[in-house]
């Protein structure tokens, strides 16, 4: 498994993963996710931002990525904003191995959480298993906050060091 910083040349693989998972439109994707990559590309956001890209062997097709960020409202608290594996390649570990990273990197920036804000859609039932098994703890629902009828669901806890 390989993890690497994203790059500019990585943005059409990287939204096409995003749409692939079924959560955005291709419009949507290139909107939100594609104004975080244009930002980090370019350096107009904050220090710490980071999104980075997994193979599952060096020189093939990306099949997912994150994008984490430290929060600028508490000190030392991290949020992962996006964490996408392709369809085609879940179970491969790329999830795991993408959330690994990011806590690592969060953990030795001194980060002493990690919150993960996700919907409570059953086409989001998967991510939300993935996020308890790896022991995060929902913390908290809001109703009605991305739509009528869906909740955001949030889950927290201490970054892993490695």
């Amino acid at each position: 498994m390989q993890i690497e910083p994203v790059s500019n040349q990585d943005r059409s693989a990287l939204l096409s993963i995003a749409v692939s998972t079924g959560l955005f439109t291709s419009e949507d994707a290139a909107s939100l996710l594609g104004g975080v990559l244009d930002g980090l590309d370019s350096g107009t956001l904050a220090e710490g931002h980071q999104a980075v890209a997994c193979r599952l062997q060096p020189d093939t097709q990306l099949v997912g990525w994150t994008y984490f960020a430290p929060d600028q409202y508490a000190a030392d608290v991290w949020n992962l904003w996006w964490i996408g594996v392709d369809p085609q390649f879940h179970g491969t570990g790329a999830g795991l191995q993408l959330l690994r990273h990011a806590e690592k990197v969060i953990a030795s920036r001194g980060g002493r959480v990690l919150v993960i804000e996700t919907g409570d859609t059953g086409a989001l039932a998967r991510a939300r298993r993935f996020y308890e098994v790896q022991g995060y703890k929902e913390c908290g629902r809001i109703p009605d906050f991305y739509a009528e009828g869906e909740a955001k669901v949030v889950f927290a806890r201490r970054p892993r060091a490695a």
